[in-house]
């Protein structure tokens, strides 16, 4: 079960959506939003489950680093992270278990770090250009339920503009729970 994004702010700073019975809001500096099931490309082999048809919200990596949060409402388990066009480090708390599921020859896992590199579009053979940069999926482990998780995302290339990733989430809901009960990831 992947998350159904409904929304995006004007500011660029939220994403809201659900995950079955469960809201979920990214927060940080974000790029483009596909709401409508229209973003094909987590349907290519890099990602595991591949969704044909799903929505992508963009995360935008600043040089500096940008910082984001995801928040789960009840928590999740398991959860997965498509990343798409990734050139940049992705760097969850320490002690988060990160399992690499796919990806192309330079989708990285590290500990808790999920490293990309900048690279041209792929031609596909019909003429246009595929995905560009790294490509997969990881999935969390080790801190569930997982009612929140912040995670730093900082761009592993030097010139150009800053690094525009595009991200879906998976996941499991679980039965509500109060917040006494849960710790954050």
């Amino acid at each position: 079960m992947f998350v159904d994004w409904t929304s995006r702010n004007d500011e660029r700073t939220e994403a809201i959506g659900t995950l079955g019975g469960a809201s979920v809001t990214l927060a940080g500096p974000l790029g483009a939003a596909y709401l409508h099931e229209d973003w094909m490309e987590f349907g290519l082999a890099y990602f595991t489950p591949p969704l044909p048809a799903s929505d992508m919200i963009e995360m935008v990596g600043l040089f500096e680093g940008s910082a984001f949060e995801v928040s789960f409402r009840p928590p999740v388990k398991n959860p997965v992270f498509h990343l798409g066009s990734l050139a940049s480090e992705l760097e969850f708390p320490a002690g988060t278990r990160v399992d690499r599921l796919s990806g192309d020859d330079h989708f990285e896992v590290d500990g808790n770090k999920v490293k990309g590199q900048f690279a041209d579009p792929v031609p596909n053979p019909d003429g246009s250009l595929g995905p560009s940069d790294s490509n997969g999926s990881v999935r969390l482990r080790g801190r569930e339920p997982v009612p929140s998780i912040r995670f730093t995302l900082k761009p592993t290339y030097t010139a150009g503009s800053p690094d525009g990733v595009h991200l879906q989430i998976g996941g499991t809901p679980l039965p509500n729970t109060s917040p006494t009960e849960t710790a954050t990831a």
